[in-house]
């Protein structure tokens, strides 16, 4: 079968800079990540080659493009142009909920992005 099911309960939460990601799906043409943003964590400004979205499910997330700062709550969507940098902020005091929805794929598997945020979190930032 094509179809691919997978329950978040049942996801492996990885610590990355970004808060904890819970990669769900990946496809051909994109990718399906749950982001955990803690209080007060603040991503810095930064792009990624390939379309995303973000979906925010609970909380609010400060989200800046360039002079622009939008913020985003339960129930939004936001498109990110490829090449697009964005920074994001949780300036709540309870962890965000989100969706990334990555077109294309920045990696094809659970190992392949493991290997990509431990080379990250090593400080080789050409991953």
């Amino acid at each position: 079968m094509g179809i691919k099911v997978q329950n978040i309960d049942e996801v492996e939460g990885l610590d990355t800079s970004e808060g904890v990601m819970k990669p769900l799906i990946f496809g051909e043409r994109l990718a399906v990540i749950h982001l955990e943003t803690p209080a007060g964590l603040e991503v810095s400004p930064h792009t990624h080659s390939m379309e995303g979205v973000i979906y925010c499910l609970s909380g609010e997330l400060e989200v800046k493009s360039g002079s622009d700062t939008v913020t985003i709550g339960n129930g939004t969507a936001m498109l990110v142009p490829p090449n697009t940098e964005v920074g994001i902020k949780n300036r709540q005091d309870a962890t965000a909920n989100a969706i990334l929805i990555s077109s294309p794929p920045p990696v094809r598997s659970v190992e392949e992005l493991k290997n990509r945020i431990e080379h990250y979190n090593r400080g080789d930032k050409d991953v």
